[in-house]
C-alpha cells in the first residue's frame, strides 16, 4: 500500500514538475516575444476595475493615445489593450477578456480591423498571434482558436507547441524580457502599453483628407469583416454595453488608401445601425489640431507629436461628451499613475531628442532602460 502511495506521489510530482517548466518556457522562452507581449501581458497586472477609459484595437490605438499624459492632464486612468495589425476576428473576445477585470466608465474600439480589404488578411495568422499568443489561458481563448483554426486549435491555446523549438533565439530581445519580468514583480507597467516610433513623415503629395470631409461614398466591407463586425455589435448590445464607443483614429488618406476611406464609411453605416456612435477623425481631424507635415511618422500613425495633440484633443472629447471625470484613486494608485506620468514625460523629452538627432527606432516600454531616457527621468520637470 505505501509502495502504491509513494509511485503516485512520484507520478504526480513528476506532472506538476513538466507543468511548471512548461508553463516558464512558454511565459518567458519559447514564445513569440515582442511589444505586443509585454503591451498585453502588462494589462493583466493592473488591479481589477482601475482604469476608466479602456481602448481596443491596433496600433493606432497604441500610437494615438498616451495614458500617462490623459492621467497627468485630465486625471483618468486608462489602458491600451491593442496588438500590432490586429484581426476584426479578435475584438469581440478582447473585449470579454477586458471585461473580467475592468469595469471600464468608457471603452474605446478602433476598427481599423474591419476596412482589411481581403479575408486572407483577416484571417493572416500573424495579425491573429500578436493577440491571441499573449493573453491568459480560459474557455473563452479555447472557443475562440477552435473557431479560427480547428485543425491547429491547440497551437493557439498553448503557444509553446508553436514556439517549441525557438531554442536558437533565446531571447533575442532581452530588454523585453526584463521589462516584463520587471513589471510583473512592480505590478504594473510604466506606459501603460504606448509605443511610437522616431520619424516625421513627409508626404509627397497633399493628403486628400480635408478635400473628402463631406464624401460618404461607401466600398463594402469583405463578407468575413461584415458578419465579424455584426457580430461585436450584436454582443455589445445583447450585453447592454452602453458605454462603448467606435472610432476611426487619425490616417493620412492619399489615392492609394482611398479605399479604406470609402470601407470606413460603410463601417459608420453599420455602427449606427446598432445605436453606437462612431467618430471618424480621417474626416474631422481638423479639430485635432493635428498637422500633416509634422504629426505622423507614416501615413497611418501619429508620432509622438501628434500623440500628444490627439491625447489632448481625444481627452477632451471623453469627458465632455461621455462624462469620464477625474479618478478618485487610493495613494497606492494614485503614486503608481504619478509614476507613469512622469515616464510619460520622460519618453516624450527623450523621443524629442532622437527625432531631432536623425536617428529612427521604435520606442516603447522597453525605453525605460535606455541610458538617455533615464536622463530624462532624473530630471524630471
Amino acid at each position: 500500500m505505501k509502495k502504491g502511495i509513494k509511485r503516485t506521489l512520484k507520478v504526480l510530482s513528476l506532472i506538476i514538475a513538466v507543468v511548471l517548466t512548461s508553463a516558464f518556457l512558454q511565459e518567458y522562452i519559447l514564445c513569440d516575444f515582442d511589444h505586443n507581449r509585454e503591451r498585453i501581458k502588462g494589462f493583466y497586472l493592473e488591479k481589477d476595475n482601475s482604469l476608466d477609459v479602456m481602448f481596443l484595437g491596433a496600433s493606432e490605438a497604441y500610437c494615438d493615445f498616451a495614458p500617462g499624459y490623459a492621467y497627468q492632464k485630465y486625471g483618468f486612468t486608462s489602458y491600451l489593450y491593442a496588438s500590432q495589425s490586429t484581426s476584426i476576428l479578435s475584438c469581440k473576445y478582447k473585449l470579454k477578456e477586458v471585461l473580467k477585470t475592468q469595469k471600464p466608465k468608457l471603452i474605446v474600439i478602433e476598427l481599423n480591423s474591419a476596412v482589411y480589404g481581403s479575408d486572407a488578411r483577416v484571417r493572416m495568422e500573424a495579425n491573429i498571434r500578436h493577440f491571441v499568443d499573449n493573453a491568459p489561458l480560459s474557455w473563452d481563448k479555447y472557443e475562440f482558436a477552435h473557431g479560427y483554426d480547428p485543425d491547429n486549435e491547440w497551437e493557439y491555446v498553448f503557444p509553446l507547441i508553436k514556439y517549441h523549438d525557438a531554442w536558437k533565439n533565446i531571447p533575442e530581445d532581452t530588454e523585453l524580457l526584463g521589462t516584463i519580468v520587471n513589471d510583473k514583480f512592480r505590478g504594473s507597467n510604466y506606459l501603460k502599453g504606448m509605443r511610437n516610433e522616431t520619424r516625421v513623415y513627409k508626404s509627397k503629395q497633399k493628403p486628400l483628407n480635408e478635400v473628402m470631409i463631406n464624401d460618404n461614398k461607401n466600398v463594402p466591407l469583405t463578407r468575413l469583416s461584415e458578419k465579424t463586425l455584426r457580430e461585436l455589435l450584436q454582443f455589445c448590445k445583447d450585453n447592454k454595453l452602453d458605454n462603448v464607443v467606435f472610432a476611426r483614429f487619425p490616417h493620412v488618406v492619399t489615392k492609394k488608401t482611398v479605399t479604406r476611406f470609402y470601407r470606413s464609411n460603410a463601417v459608420a453605416d453599420i455602427v449606427r445601425e446598432y445605436g453606437y456612435d462612431f467618430i471618424n477623425y480621417e474626416k474631422n481631424y481638423t479639430e485635432t489640431g493635428i498637422d500633416f507635415s509634422k504629426d505622423f511618422y507614416n501615413i497611418d500613425h501619429l508620432n509622438v507629436y501628434g500623440q500628444r495633440k490627439f491625447t489632448d484633443f481625444f481627452s477632451k472629447v471623453i469627458m465632455d461628451r461621455y462624462g469620464i471625470k477625474k479618478s478618485n484613486l487610493s495613494p497606492e494608485l494614485k503614486k503608481e499613475w504619478d509614476t507613469a506620468s512622469d515616464y510619460y514625460n520622460a519618453y516624450y523629452q527623450y523621443s524629442d531628442e532622437v527625432i531631432k538627432s536623425g536617428r529612427i527606432t521604435d520606442l516603447d516600454e522597453g525605453v525605460v532602460e535606455d541610458a538617455g531616457f533615464k536622463k530624462y527621468l532624473k530630471n524630471k520637470q
